[in-house]
């Protein structure tokens, strides 16, 4: 369900959904291409840019008004649409497989067995954050091969 703005005359007859164009400065109304329109996922978002677009249509329409209404068509049809990243990612797969296989080359997933009383070692060394928390597996390993790493160049 998403939140809209409906845009009326000064009759009170309702016009359309509001959405905007050429940078946000052109303001125009459609019962048709909904994914076009202003939209806000709650009320309280919708309301918090209210006056801006409310003035802004009021001089457009010459005493039209804006009211926030829920627009039930638009989150079917929401669901169904395709974010203009998913169409991207789908048109340039090669290109998103390249960049992520070049990522892994340079940041590679290591992986290994650490011995037992390895395991007892590092559980012992685990710290918490302020949650409470205890830390990541990685975390943990991070900083102990930094402290060996720093070590290392003191000479130890």
């Amino acid at each position: 369900m998403y939140y809209g703005y409906r845009c009326y005359t000064k009759e009170d007859k309702p016009l359309g959904w509001l959405y905007t164009f050429s940078c946000d400065t052109e303001y125009a109304w459609t019962n048709k291409d909904l994914h076009w329109c202003k939209c806000w996922k709650t009320e309280r978002g919708a309301k918090k840019h209210f006056e801006h677009y409310d003035s802004r249509w009021h001089f457009k329409s010459q005493g039209g008004y804006l009211k926030i209404e829920v627009m039930p068509e638009f989150s079917q049809s929401q669901s169904s649409a395709k974010s203009n990243q998913q169409r991207w990612n789908e048109a340039n797969r090669d290109t998103l497989y390249q960049s992520q296989e070049n990522y892994n080359q340079k940041r590679p997933i290591m992986s290994f067995r650490p011995k037992a009383e390895l395991l007892e070692w590092l559980d012992e060394e685990r710290t918490s954050d302020d949650n409470g928390e205890p830390e990541s597996d990685a975390s943990l390993l991070n900083r102990k091969l930094e402290k060996l790493k720093n070590l290392e160049q003191q000479g130890f």
